[in-house]
């Protein structure tokens, strides 16, 4: 279907650039020649080799984005048989006359699921070379193209921010991930293994490199698939979940929580977006949703303010999605972050990670008593805040973390009121045995709402977790 879009949209989808007989293939999934590793310093001969080795197809890009919700718009009024997925010209008239308005779904559904439909409309045009800022027309292009014409309920323009910018964030995080499992050298079982994988990962990745014929192309894995700074951790344990109560009258749950902070904020070189960036989600029991709590926080650029031999302060900024679902509270959404960040040094293995960051969140869904919709249990509007981040780490362990934040969200759409948010983090994770750590950690969350009608709401949550962890 998508090399069907390519031919329609000018001639053959995957054209093979002339290359030396004597030179290996190579694929538009990988550079034209083997490129300084991400870390290394830039000049003007790095940029004129990014440059050169990008195919820019963003005819291609949108020919993708288009097949993509016709297979899933096909798989939901054909197979699904979903009563919203009978369209025709009909609902198009009255979508486009009505315009958009804030919908009622589920606050997962909103805040996770429509930004990871939105990052495969960021990998189609991240795959055919479209630079991240770049991307943002195309994201919006496909959640504009499937609120207007795949459903036969009004556009929603809350859908509309959270697919295409949380698309963003997920989509580059997945594709840097398939890179990593990539390896473009490997052979038979590995090689079959690896590619699905990473194909599961980055679904329209995976199948671009099927039509490509990159999944059976033997050539040099691209250096800067590897960053050069990478950890992954896991931590397995039980929590106390008290929800406007003391903690020993809580709920009791166990969780599993997976880490990863690939390259580093605060001393790498940051050529591109997302060079450095952490990522966590969790699986919580005895809760409505199976996530409860996701993050990606990565950086789009930085600016070097001091450096020594031991200290580094750095200007900062970063874009952030993030969720968290409990039986407690709702919180989430996507916003922008600016701020300075610091590292020192005090030895050759420990340091102090600080970051001091404002936050301008462009939409946040937070849980409210006066929605205004049956169906929903949540306010949505934008906010302003500031977070502090704390890490004293042993290596690449971060054995004692504090992490605190305030912000004030204006509601758009529910209560008409507004929320004041306080959050807090406290854990030390202590290594045991090699890989091994265990540890503790409390949460702490308060919301004091204010609505124009009703009483001034006050609700506190609390979560004290007790863990196993396994670092990589």
């Amino acid at each position: 279907m998508l090399f069907a879009c390519g031919l329609l949209l000018g001639g053959p989808a995957f054209a093979q650039e002339e290359r030396c007989e004597d030179a290996p293939p190579l694929s538009p999934d990988a550079p034209a020649r083997a490129g300084p590793p991400a870390d290394a310093p830039l000049n003007e001969e790095t940029v004129r080799e990014d440059a050169s080795r990008k195919k820019f197809h963003p005819w291609l890009a949108v020919g993708e984005i288009t097949a993509i919700n016709l297979f899933v718009w096909t798989w939901d009024r054909v197979l699904a048989n979903k009563e919203w997925a009978r369209v025709g010209p009909s609902s198009w008239k009255e979508n486009l006359s009505t315009g958009f308005v804030w919908d009622a779904d589920g606050f997962l559904t909103n805040q996770f699921a429509h930004p990871y439909h939105g990052s495969l409309y960021y990998t189609a045009a991240r795959d055919n070379g479209v630079p991240y800022a770049a991307a943002l027309a195309f994201t919006l292009f496909g959640s504009a193209q499937w609120e207007l014409f795949a459903e036969n309920e009004p556009p929603s323009i809350n859908d509309l921010i959270n697919t295409s910018v949380g698309g963003m964030a997920i989509g580059e995080g997945l594709y840097r991930l398939s890179s990593l499992v990539l390896d473009t050298e490997a052979r038979g079982g590995e090689r079959f293994v690896r590619e699905l994988t990473a194909a599961a990962m980055s679904p329209v990745r995976g199948f671009n490199r099927v039509v490509r014929g990159d999944v059976t192309r033997i050539e040099p894995t691209p250096p800067d698939w590897r960053p050069r700074d990478l950890s992954i951790w896991g931590n397995l344990g039980y929590l106390k979940l008290g929800d406007g109560r003391p903690l020993a009258w809580g709920e009791d749950q166990f969780f599993l929580h997976m880490a990863m902070r690939y390259g580093d904020m605060y001393q790498g070189d940051i050529r591109r977006p997302f060079d450095a960036f952490d990522a966590r989600v969790q699986f919580t029991s005895q809760e409505s949703s199976f996530i409860s709590h996701a993050r990606i926080q990565g950086m789009l650029l930085k600016a070097s303010l001091w450096s020594t031999e031991k200290d580094e302060l750095r200007l900062g900024l970063l874009q952030q999605l993030s969720v968290v679902d409990t039986n407690a509270y709702e919180l989430g959404g996507q916003s922008l972050e600016a701020g300075l960040l610091h590292e020192r040094h005090f030895n050759a293995r420990s340091k102090l990670r600080t970051a001091l960051l404002v936050e301008g969140s462009l939409l946040t869904g937070i849980s409210s008593e006066h929605s205004g919709k049956a169906s929903r249990n949540y306010d949505y509007g934008p906010g302003v805040g500031l977070n502090l981040q704390l890490a004293y780490m042993h290596g690449a362990w971060e054995v004692l973390t504090l992490e605190a934040s305030t912000s004030h969200v204006i509601v758009l759409d529910g209560s008409d009121g507004s929320h004041q948010v306080f959050t807090g983090q406290l854990q030390a994770d202590i290594p045991v045995f090699k890989h091994v750590g265990m540890g503790s950690e409390l949460n702490w969350f308060r919301r004091h709402s204010r609505f124009p009608t009703d009483p001034d709401v006050e609700k506190n949550a609390y979560q004290l977790r007790l863990f196993v962890s396994v670092h990589y």
